[in-house]
């Protein structure tokens, strides 16, 4: 059976005489990642903390995405394992990724940071699916540690209460007055698609 969502097709495997939801079920990821996690090389772990540290570069009291696990406590959990149902948004496999990674090479961490953006860029017109599973997977991972949360409340006055996840504690102040707010009149129009005319 195939499923589609967010424009992804997936294949789900039939169930025999059961309830068909029992196969959703069974492909849906854990709460909080893949509950196995994939490995990377040496190698592999410094080329991601390179790229990371320049896709979110540190400084004005942010840490860098390499020094707070960004790699070890975030990727390894949102890359599916081979041989596993890709049901986690970045929609990363290991092998694929791996590949990816690799063409890289060892010259990506000899450049400096001029050579390294540069080829960031390049990367990003070249393969942009793969661009955007690193880019995903750094932002994700960055602004889900510790560490930045506490720089967050620290150097913003809008993140002083920031928590990560706004549930179950909601935040401290809203920056809006919803309750004042007039709601929407009564009677709005709406013109139906066929019934537009261009103007020009």
């Amino acid at each position: 059976m195939e499923i589609r969502h967010w424009g992804l097709t997936q294949s789900i495997p039939e169930t025999e005489g059961g309830d068909p939801r029992d196969a959703l079920r069974a492909a849906r990821a854990e709460v909080g990642g893949y509950s196995t996690p994939i490995t990377f090389s040496d190698h592999e772990r410094q080329v991601l903390i390179a790229i990371c540290n320049e896709i979110i570069p540190p400084g004005d009291g942010y840490p860098a995405p390499g020094d707070v696990g960004v790699i070890d406590e975030f990727f390894v959990y949102y890359i599916a394992p081979t041989g596993t149902t890709v049901t986690r948004f970045p929609h990363a496999t290991e092998d694929t990724f791996k590949s990816d990674l690799a063409k890289l090479g060892h010259e990506f961490l000899e450049k400096d940071r001029a050579g390294r953006v540069a080829e960031l860029e390049r990367l990003e017109a070249e393969q942009p699916e793969f661009f955007g599973q690193l880019r995903a997977l750094t932002y994700g991972g960055y602004y889900s540690r510790p560490e930045t949360i506490a720089a967050l409340r620290r150097h913003h006055d809008a993140g002083r209460d920031y928590r990560g996840a706004p549930q179950p504690y909601g935040y401290e102040q809203s920056t809006m007055d919803w309750g004042d707010m007039i709601p929407p009149k009564k009677g709005a129009s709406y013109t139906r698609t066929d019934a537009v005319k261009k103007l020009v």
